[in-house]
């Protein structure tokens, strides 16, 4: 029997982690469904030995449809399995495994079943399995019905009275997803206990011209990423002819590994790596450095909290989103309490909109009449230039180590991936070659997520300044406030 297996780093954690649910994100050729198989093999030989010397242990393979799990999922099993993997091909599709165990002493019998589930209507195929474990391969083409079905099937054999299954899971491998999938609900915004969530590094980096010779059918370079897993294991060339002729959208989902989708507008930040600029670990600010607050106006005020650390890192760990709300009721029941409640003791830059000079029509009262009457010190952003604005972010997207997006920051980081984009103009025109050519509008759609960004890019624009390096007074010096609190915050 010879079967060589070499765990890529992702997969290596993977295999270590006793949590019951686990999920690996990655581009395409990584070695996500080797992963899968062998995380299933690695639990066979974990399960106790009955009276016999077999270790028992039955698995759900998973995927959308039949064809899929046919030419893909089987196909995978028995390339690592040849002469060891009997397949029979009836409903469901069933697989046996018999094999010595490592100590020698045992026998491992492992029995798979392959179904295929593409509609949560299907899921009644589960019920009557008892399971000790499940993989879902391609999972974001799976309803989350199925996961959650699932989980009642898994953990049932061997039976109890015979000890049961050992660290009894299931395991989920798939490509990115757009930001409103399951998959990313899931593991960005829920995060589950007994969950755990890994990504793989992206396959290709995206550099400049003259840095990477790989080339996009949109004009965009990507170099080979040498961190990336499985890259040793496919040819020379193997990405090189997945990206020649491919959209941008598509190589930024399956092989840079960001979350998003084949988008209706065109992004406003390409710049942005998901997996480079998104850190987990980034709850909070620094110590000792003043925030950076951005905030945007209109009746959808949005804000930003950012930081420019000593070596000139822009991280942004904090957000406050509304709609439909006024300025005032912002400032008052919004803004003053967040501070008070999370950011005590430090001071503070905040950043407006310039267009918040301009008096209301309704009430004749400027915005920064509004915020100033707040108790609320503030700045003028230098400009509402939308080119000098974006081109603050860039600085720092572009920039080795230059910008860190916390988890904290839900809407500016969807916004990043897909949702802040300049909006498709209905008509098309005709090129010189006679074929479609797209066009997008100078300014970004306005929604949800533009609102919040405009807020970054006041923040970034006053960063890019090196403004915020410079002593300041404390804020609460100048202000209106009344309350003691409020200036024990630091404002």
């Amino acid at each position: 029997m010879d079967l060589n297996y070499v765990a890529n780093k992702t997969f290596a954690q993977i295999h270590q982690d006793p949590r019951k649910y686990l999920f690996c994100r990655g581009p395409v050729g990584s070695g996500k469904s080797s992963g899968c198989i062998w995380h299933i093999l690695l639990n066979a030989f974990k399960q106790n030995p009955m009276w016999d010397g077999i270790r028992r242990s039955r698995y759900g393979v998973i995927r959308a449809s039949y064809p899929a799990l046919k030419s893909t999922v089987i196909k995978s099993w028995q390339h690592w399995f040849k002469g060891l993997i009997n397949i029979v091909y009836d409903t469901p599709i069933r697989g046996e495994i018999k094999m010595p165990h490592p100590d020698g002493k045992t026998e491992v019998h492992i029995e798979l079943v392959f179904i295929a589930l593409d509609r949560e209507e299907e899921v009644n195929k589960l019920q009557s399995l008892e399971l000790t474990g499940s993989h879902l391969n391609e999972a974001a083409e799976i309803p989350r019905g199925v996961h959650q079905m699932l989980k009642s099937r898994t953990n049932r054999y061997p039976d109890m009275e015979v000890g049961g299954a050992q660290d009894p899971f299931i395991i989920c491998d798939y490509n990115s997803v757009p930001t409103d999938h399951w998959l990313y609900l899931i593991s960005e915004e829920e995060k589950p206990p007994k969950h755990g969530f890994y990504h793989q590094p992206p396959a290709l980096l995206l550099v400049r011209q003259g840095e990477g010779d790989i080339v996009d059918a949109g004009g965009n370079y990507y170099a080979i990423n040498p961190e990336a897993d499985n890259i040793e294991n496919l040819s020379p060339d193997y990405y090189e002819d997945q990206v020649y002729g491919a959209e941008p959208d598509w190589v930024n989902v399956m092989i840079l590994n960001n979350y998003g989708e084949l988008r209706t507008g065109k992004p406003v930040y390409p710049e942005y790596i998901d997996t480079i600029h998104f850190d987990e670990k980034l709850l909070g600010p620094q110590k000792g450095i003043p925030l950076i607050i951005g905030m945007d106006l209109g009746l959808t005020p949005a804000a930003s909290f950012s930081q420019l650390t000593p070596t000139g890192i822009f991280q942004t760990f904090d957000e406050i989103v509304t709609e439909d709300c006024s300025i005032r009721k912002f400032c008052d029941d919004y803004l003053k309490p967040h501070l008070i409640n999370n950011y005590r003791g430090y001071n503070f830059e905040l950043i407006i909109d310039p267009a918040g000079v301009n008096r209301s029509q309704n009430d004749a009262k400027a915005a920064a009449e509004v915020i100033r009457d707040s108790g609320l010190a503030f700045r003028i952003a230098k400009t509402n230039n939308p080119l000098k604005r974006r081109e603050a972010v860039v600085y720092f997207l572009r920039k080795l180590n230059g910008f860190k997006i916390g988890p904290k920051c839900q809407y500016l980081r969807k916004g990043f991936i897909s949702e802040y984009k300049f909006e498709k103009k209905r008509l098309a025109i005709v090129n010189v070659r006679g074929s479609n050519s797209e066009m997008f509008k100078e300014k970004p759609e306005k929604n949800i997520y533009s609102h919040i960004h405009d807020g970054l890019q006041y923040a970034a624009l006053e960063a890019s300044e090196g403004k915020s390096s410079k002593k300041r007074r404390p804020v609460h010096s100048d202000s209106k406030l009344n309350n003691p609190a409020d200036v024990d915050a630091g404002y």
